[in-house]
């Protein structure tokens, strides 16, 4: 079984807003609408996470070169 490419910061960024369209133009059924807000949800904690670590990676550079 091939694992799946691990999308960039800017293509999960595109997959949520295509999950957001999805939800509100779309009067979907109940459990695919759910099914896409946990994937949209998984998708915003992943994004935070990398907005963390960038942030904190351009805090410990700062921190370096103001030495």
């Amino acid at each position: 079984m091939a694992k799946e490419k691990e999308l960039n910061f800017e293509e999960k960024m595109s997959k949520l807003n295509e999950i957001v369209n999805n939800i509100s133009d779309k009067a979907l059924p109940l459990d695919e609408a759910l099914k896409l807000y946990e994937e949209g949800n998984a998708i915003i904690k992943e994004l935070e996470k990398a907005l963390k670590d960038a942030e904190q990676k351009i805090e410990e550079v700062i921190e370096i070169s103001s030495k």
